[in-house]
């Protein structure tokens, strides 16, 4: 187990940013390869710190991250464990980053919670005053680098079908495809506009309409600031 760390760290020599970050990718990098299976218990950080040329706090933060994107769990008085393999999101439409050779990454989305929108917002014009709004915030991992937050707004009618899937379900969902299986609501057309974020990262809104012209949803992506390119094109695909 601690062979396959240090040599993907060996290669990755070469590569910069924080040694928190190295040694993170270096065990997803082992799990994702399938060195390091579900159910297989991980060494403490402090058996990693005697062993590898990193503080104890770096370790830390690196499984920390682990545990962050669901790579990693961990049981109080048994230590830490490689999860169970986590779903991925199908034909995503919005989240779609690409890899240094062009493939589109994989995105492992999981649910926070939903709520109904008491505020105004965008949102408000869209949809109209007296529409009752419900919002679905969902964090997507984007190939466990980094999380886009979701949050995904639409009436409480369309939402209605959504909710009543199961939660796994809900959080590898993909909508779009959702409104047309439960309620025959093909999308016609997604008008996208791209502003600055904060600590630069970038905010993308997405609006949707069905083929009457009707919005179908709005959704806002708080994607943080990273080193990966984000594909946008046309095509509508079901």
């Amino acid at each position: 187990m601690i062979d396959a760390i240090r040599a993907r760290l060996a290669a990755d020599s070469s590569v910069g940013g924080p040694k928190y970050r190295l040694l993170r990718n270096a065990i997803v990098g082992a799990i994702s390869g399938g060195e390091w299976t579900p159910g297989m218990r991980l060494p403490t950080e402090a058996e990693l710190a005697d062993i590898l040329p990193y503080s104890l706090g770096t370790i830390q933060k690196a499984y920390g991250e682990l545990v962050k994107h669901g790579l990693v769990v961990r049981s109080r008085g048994r230590g830490s464990f490689v999860a169970a393999p986590h779903r991925q999101m199908a034909d995503p439409w919005h989240c779609r980053f690409l890899s240094d050779d062009g493939r589109v990454l994989p995105i492992y989305p999981r649910l926070i919670g939903h709520k109904v929108v008491a505020q105004r917002g965008p949102w408000t014009e869209l949809f109209g005053e007296d529409v009752k709004i419900v919002r679905l915030d969902r964090a997507i991992a984007i190939n466990d680098e980094f999380d886009v937050i979701s949050r995904f707004y639409t009436s409480a009618a369309i939402a209605k079908p959504l909710m009543r899937l199961p939660r796994d379900k809900v959080e590898s969902a993909n909508f779009k495809a959702v409104l047309l299986q439960e309620l025959g609501m093909p999308i016609a057309r997604i008008s996208q506009t791209i502003e600055a974020g904060s600590r630069g990262g970038l905010l993308v809104k997405a609006t949707a309409y069905t083929a009457g012209v009707d919005v179908a949803y709005f959704q806002e992506l708080h994607v943080p600031r990273n080193r990966r390119k984000l594909l946008f094109d046309s095509e509508l695909r079901y």
